[in-house]
């Protein structure tokens, strides 16, 4: 799931739904920039295959059963795992055939590392700041209009958000000869202008970075202390607000968490099974590996219904 779980029904975003809309953007962003449309590709596709079952939920109770081994459990990481590791698609090595710059980024740098031609960066590539961003975008878009679908927003709540507001005057100006009035908004039609503003304005304030710093190659912008792909500050308040938005009257509305509580209660059974049932696994991941990495690339991979079916079927 996205945020919404699918006992909720079919017509909200999971995360191939959301996966499917990060690489529309980052195509559409780094055509007008410029960048390689098809390494933002690649990377806004892979950017979410760790995610585990009820989203970050799920993440926090595998990391937490992981603990109890002294080791780990980060999303990002994992989908770097499963495109290096897991995946067998090549009788010579394990994981797929990807460029060095595609699995760049996705390890989601915060910090200066060394590329393999000895230059040292802080950030990853423009294109993977760019998908960072880019997913930003568009799971606030997203979010937005299934927060309305499921009865958690109104119209009025959105009053308190300035970028929200700033979307809704438009509505009411006449475009394209039609006069736009209150009884044609719809969740829809904000989460697309929404975007649609954001794709602007992340276009037009990179150029400007761009101009300021002088770049004129991808080394110099890599090697800055603050990224060029970004909002300018002003702006990106705008977006942090949006943000802390949806976190109050979204994520963290009781009905959803309810929800999240659930699905980290059935990764943990599950789990906890297997330690103790561990042929009960598929015969893929009856492999001479540690029992609890096994289990936890096998419950990672699952879907929400998954889990639930098999939960039902253990317990």
């Amino acid at each position: 799931m996205q945020v919404v779980s699918p006992q909720k029904g079919d017509h909200y975003r999971t995360r191939l739904t959301h996966t499917i809309e990060v690489s529309q953007i980052a195509r559409d962003l780094a055509r007008q920039l410029k960048l390689n449309e098809d390494l933002c590709e690649s990377i806004a596709l892979a950017h979410d295959l760790g995610h585990t079952p009820f989203g970050h939920a799920g993440e926090e109770a595998l990391n937490q059963k992981m603990k109890a081994f002294e080791k780990s459990f980060e999303h990002n990481l994992q989908s770097l795992r499963i495109v290096t590791e897991l995946e067998h698609r090549y009788p010579d090595f394990p994981g797929l055939n990807l460029s060095y710059e595609v699995i760049e980024g996705l390890q989601k740098h915060t910090q200066g590392f060394t590329r393999p031609d000895g230059s040292e960066v802080i950030w990853p590539s423009l294109e993977s700041q760019l998908v960072d961003i880019c997913d930003e975008m568009a799971y606030l878009a997203a979010d937005l209009e299934d927060a309305f679908r499921g009865g958690y927003l109104n119209w009025t709540q959105l009053e308190d958000n300035q970028l929200c507001g700033e979307v809704l005057e438009t509505f009411s100006r006449t475009e394209a000869g039609f006069e736009f009035q209150e009884p044609d908004l719809s969740p829809s039609r904000l989460s697309h202008q929404l975007l649609h503003r954001l794709i602007q304005q992340l276009a037009t304030d990179t150029e400007q970075n761009i101009k300021t710093h002088k770049i004129t190659n991808q080394l110099q912008a890599l090697q800055l202390s603050e990224k060029i792909i970004a909002f300018a500050p002003d702006f990106e308040k705008k977006f942090l607000d949006l943000k802390e938005f949806l976190y109050t009257n979204f994520y963290e509305r009781p009905e959803v968490q309810a929800h999240t509580r659930r699905g980290k209660q059935i990764i943990t059974d599950i789990f906890d099974h297997l330690l103790l049932h561990a042929t009960d696994m598929p015969a893929s991941f009856q492999v001479d590996e540690p029992l609890e990495d096994r289990i936890c690339n096998y419950i990672a991979g699952m879907t929400d219904r998954y889990a639930i079916r098999e939960h039902e079927r253990l317990f």
